[in-house]
């Protein structure tokens, strides 16, 4: 009769434990909005939270150790012209041109050069080192375009209507970062309360210049 009221106590122990700790897990909410410039959604843009605790970024990072970037180069262009990724990801350049191009870069966080190559083929560079890395074709200067790399994954890149989302934020006060090829990086500061929350936090990078 002991032994069954002991393993009924270490049974009740170990089962409030771990829903303490599931209910200490969901506490989390979601930071979406829109951001535009002069009032006109961009879809330029990498938003990100920074200040996260420590042990928080590693696990969402885990999800993402698989993910592989495609950048496209494609009427003479470099599609999307802004990328984030996170770091240690490799990025797969495709030439869908019926000309050849050149991928390189001269960024302090990733120079690299992929030389010339045609229509069908797709060199991969891997980004290990978190920056901004601007990418160009020595044979087409009007080509540019950028893979920001971050060192977690709560990052998002705006749609064509300026939205992003990012999901799983630990509740309280962090760093909103918007980075734009021409508006560098603006910082807003927000703090999510209540689990479950959908914050909404809207940036106009024009009007904080």
């Amino acid at each position: 009769m002991r032994r069954y009221s002991f393993w009924l106590v270490v049974l009740f122990w170990l089962f409030s434990h771990a829903a303490i700790f599931a209910a200490e897990a969901a506490k989390t909410g979601i930071v979406k909005g829109t951001i535009t410039i002069g009032g006109k959604p961009t879809s330029d843009v990498v938003v990100s939270i920074e200040g996260l605790p420590a042990e928080k970024p590693k696990t969402q990072n885990s999800k993402l150790k698989t993910a592989k970037g495609v950048m496209d180069q494609r009427d003479m262009k470099f599609l999307p012209r802004v990328l984030p990724m996170l770091v240690g990801t490799t990025v797969d350049f495709s030439n869908n041109d019926k000309v050849w191009h050149n991928v390189f870069s001269t960024s302090e966080a990733k120079k690299f050069d992929l030389g010339l190559y045609p229509q069908g083929q797709s060199r991969s560079v891997t980004f290990d080192k978190a920056g901004v890395i601007r990418i160009l074709c020595n044979v087409h200067p009007n080509m540019e375009a950028y893979v920001v790399v971050k060192e977690h994954a709560y990052f998002a890149a705006t749609d064509k209507r300026g939205n992003y989302q990012i999901s799983n934020v630990s509740l309280g006060k962090y760093r909103l970062e918007i980075w734009h090829p021409e508006f560098g990086t603006k910082v807003e500061s927000f703090n999510l309360v209540r689990e479950g929350e959908v914050l909404a936090v809207d940036v106009d990078l024009k009007k904080q210049r």
